[in-house]
Formats: structure tokens, C-alpha cells, sequence
């Protein structure tokens, strides 16, 4: 860069600078050039009452501000009460309000804007006031600034209402500021579904500045449901969407929360709401289908006893909640007989009775059953079952034949019951079956679930 360059820069520079430093105090002053410098209740002045009075929407008499400015080119924006009438007069403004007008803005297009004034005395019905208006900035707008104070408030939420001394303010972008008189006065800010704060502020030598906080009386819900999303969700049995739900703000109590599904049992419960705070619940929803119990296969080995006869079984079985099964049971004996007796060894054909060969008996065992199983609870089963089963019982004479006794070898229908326990994949079991209610026989099994 240049010298030449850089000079130019620099002068540039100074220039600008200048400008600001001119421009802005004018600027400034521009936005504060309006003050009040008197106002007065002009006791003795009739016009408001008899001269020239004029009558509110409500036909009452309204009050006469007489603004004494030599500048017709002010602007007026009044309080909620609004304005009746203005009228120009040499020297005057006249403004008539309503009774109970609390504040008045006033604006100009070179002078600014003197925002919410309130009014120093209380606006009665036909009555007369005076207010001087002093635009630039010298001692007399001073001296008006010695009873007035600035305040400003700024509500959260900003949509919040304020309200001083009972009367409800003008807020712009949240903020409420105006120049009020000194001394005490009371203030309100409330919204709703907000708790509400009030309290005395003082004005004094000082600006004051308040940043107000509300304390929520809301909370929101959120609603969640498992294995699926989609139930239907009930406030006090009240739709109001699907899971996952997420509510809007909620009043600070107890509800009803309930949820509805195809193919799931309904649930509900109560939930609180408290403030400032997200309330969550998942609920576990359970199917109204029953889900398929697995199947699995058991085998299982047995022993059996009766009376001088011993056997052995074996049983497979397919079984979840409901199953069937198999079973055989042998002595692995034979008996093969040409003769018969009853109990008392006595021959069936009439031959008589022969000489039996003492403590020498011969035995056989044989039964085919199937039947059903049912799983009562997760450890524990039972059965029950039928089919074919016979029993052999024969004597041996002192001639070395054999004699089948007829009384002690039932044979036919075979009924059984039973129960097993489950422990892990391993089982036992304990039974009991019989041969035409005849020959009566317990059991005892070991065996594994595949």
C-alpha cells in the first residue's frame, strides 16, 4: 500500500468519524426532546363543566387537558379509556379523556416520543387540567424530571400481563417502560397457567429496572408403550393421540392415563403432573394372543415294581402346555403253559392238584400304553393314559411242568397316572399303573428334554 493511499484512508477515516460525533448527540437528543414541565388541576376553569364540555360514549362529562405548546404537530395515543375529541386552539391543545384516564403518549416527528405518561393527579369527570409542553433540553425540562422516574419491566414470559397500581400496561416486545411519579406504587404481572407475583416498587433518584420471573403451573407428559408404538392414549378417558405422546401444557394435578390396542389388554394408571416438569411412563403392554408354547421331546426311562415282579419302561413324549406320549413296560420274561389253576393250585381241567415245587414261580410282564400330557406349571406335569397290558404268574409242579395260575394273570385293558418334574432339561418321575384293576404296579423314571 501506498503512502499516497494510506493518507486518503486516514483522512476518510477522520471524516467519518466526525460525521458520528456531529450527527449522533443530535440524534440522540431527537429521541428525548419532549417534556412535561407543569400539570396542574385549574380549579376555577368551567370550560370542561359549562363552557365548552363534550360527553364520553357512556354520556359523562369528560375531563379538558388544556396543553399549552405553541406546536400543532404533536400526536396523542391514550390509554385503553382512548380519546374523545382534540381540538386546536392558539396556544393550546385540547385533549378531552374520559374520567379515570391514566396516561397519555406523546409523539412528534422531530422531537420523539415521550412514552406513557402518567398522569401526576387523578382524572375526574368536567374537570380542567394543564400541561405545559418543553421541547429541547434545557433547565426548565430539568426541573419537570424532578418529580418523574423511568421504570421498566420485563415479564417472563413476555406475554405476560403487567399491571401498575390496578391498571393493565402497554408492553412492546415484552418490555414495559414509562416515566411515572415518584414514591410507591404497586404491581402486578400474571399470565396464564403462570403463578402469578405481586408486589410494591418505590421510585427515587434512580431508574429501576425489574426482570420478573413466573413460576410455571404447567408440566408436560410423555407416554411411551412396549413392544409397539401406536396405542391409543386416554387423559380422564379423554383421546388425545398415540404413542409415542407428547403433550402440550398441563395443568398441575393427577390423571387418568390409560392406553388401548388390538390384540393387547388395556392398562392404565395415575400420573402427576408437576411444574416445570416432563412426567414420562412406558407401559408394558401384554398380548391377548397367547404366544405358542415350544414344543419339546421328553424320553424318559423307568423302573417298576410289584409283588415279586420287577419290570422296566421306557416313554417318549412331545409336550408344551399340551402333549402326548408313548410308553412300553417288560419284565423282558416269557411264560409258555399247557395247564391251568386257580389260587389254591387246583387244576382247571378237573385233574386235581398236583405237587408244586416250592418257592419255584415263574412270572412275565408286558403293557402298550399312550395318553395325554398336560403341563399344569412349568416345573410340573402329568399324565394319564391306556392301552393293552397283561401280567403272568405260573407254578412249577414236582414233574417239572408248568401251571399257569389264571387267577393271578389279569390281562387286557391297562390304565396309568403320573406326574414329572422339570429341572432344567432333566426329569423325574412317579407313576402308577394298573392291569384290569387287578395287578397294580408303581413306577419311578429318570429322563431329558430335547
Amino acid at each position: 500500500m501506498t503512502n499516497k493511499l494510506k493518507n486518503h484512508l486516514s483522512i476518510g477515516v477522520g471524516v467519518l468519524l466526525l460525521l458520528l460525533l456531529t450527527i449522533s448527540p443530535q440524534y440522540l437528543m431527537a429521541q428525548n426532546q419532549i417534556q412535561v414541565t407543569s400539570f396542574q388541576r385549574m380549579e376555577t376553569d368551567l370550560t370542561a363543566r359549562i363552557t365548552a364540555p363534550k360527553h364520553d360514549q357512556n354520556g359523562e362529562v369528560c375531563a379538558l387537558l388544556r396543553i399549552v405548546t405553541t406546536d400543532m404537530n404533536f400526536m396523542f395515543e391514550p390509554d385503553a379509556l382512548g380519546i374523545v375529541s382534540r381540538v386546536n386552539k392558539p396556544g393550546e391543545i385540547w385533549i378531552y379523556v374520559p374520567r379515570g384516564a391514566r396516561r397519555i403518549s406523546i409523539m412528534h416527528e422531530r422531537y420523539g416520543v415521550l412514552r406513557n405518561y402518567f398522569y401526576p393527579d387523578i382524572i375526574e369527570a368536567a374537570t380542567v387540567y394543564e400541561m405545559v409542553l418543553e421541547t429541547g433540553s434545557n433547565e426548565k425540562q430539568a426541573s419537570a424530571d424532578a418529580n418523574m422516574q423511568l421504570l421498566v419491566m420485563r415479564p417472563e414470559p413476555a406475554t405476560a400481563d403487567v399491571y401498575i397500581d390496578d391498571e393493565k400496561m402497554p408492553t412492546e416486545n415484552g418490555v414495559f417502560s414509562a416515566t411515572m411519579k415518584k414514591g410507591e406504587h404497586t404491581y402486578r404481572v400474571e399470565a396464564p397457567m403462570y403463578a402469578p407475583e405481586a408486589g410494591i416498587l418505590r421510585l427515587e433518584e434512580k431508574p429501576v429496572i425489574l426482570s420478573i420471573n413466573l413460576k410455571p403451573r404447567f408440566g408436560y407428559m410423555e407416554i411411551f408403550s412396549l413392544p409397539e408404538q401406536g396405542a391409543e392414549v386416554y387423559l380422564d378417558e379423554k383421546f388425545v393421540g398415540q404413542t409415542p405422546y407428547r403433550s402440550d401444557r398441563m395443568p398441575l394435578r393427577d390423571y387418568r392415563v390409560s392406553i388401548k390396542k388390538d390384540t393387547y389388554f388395556p392398562q392404565d394408571t395415575l400420573l402427576a403432573v408437576r411444574s416445570g416438569e416432563t412426567t414420562t411412563h412406558t407401559f408394558e403392554m401384554v398380548s391377548t394372543i397367547k404366544p405358542k408354547t415350544p414344543l419339546d421331546i421328553l424320553v424318559m426311562l423307568e423302573g417298576a415294581w410289584q409283588p415279586a415282579l420287577f419290570s422296566y419302561g421306557v416313554m417318549a413324549a412331545v409336550v408344551g402346555t399340551h402333549g402326548g406320549y408313548v410308553h412300553a413296560r417288560s419284565d423282558f420274561g416269557s411264560v409258555s403253559s399247557d395247564l391251568e389253576c386257580d389260587d389254591t393250585g387246583a387244576l382247571t381241567n378237573g385233574q386235581g392238584t398236583p405237587y408244586y415245587k416250592e418257592g419255584v414261580k415263574h412270572k412275565a410282564r408286558l403293557s402298550i400304553t399312550a395318553g395325554y400330557m398336560y403341563r399344569i406349571a412349568r416345573p410340573l406335569y402329568l399324565y394319564v393314559g391306556a392301552g393293552y397290558g397283561s401280567v403272568t404268574q405260573a407254578w412249577e409242579t414236582i414233574d417239572d411242568e408248568i401251571v399257569k395260575n389264571t387267577d393271578g394273570s389279569p390281562s387286557g385293558v391297562a390304565a396309568e397316572i403320573g406326574a414329572i418334574g422339570r429341572f432344567g432339561r432333566f426329569a423325574l418321575s412317579l407313576g402308577c399303573q394298573t392291569v384290569g384293576f387287578k395287578a397294580t404296579e408303581a413306577s419311578v423314571g429318570i429322563g431329558v428334554f430335547f
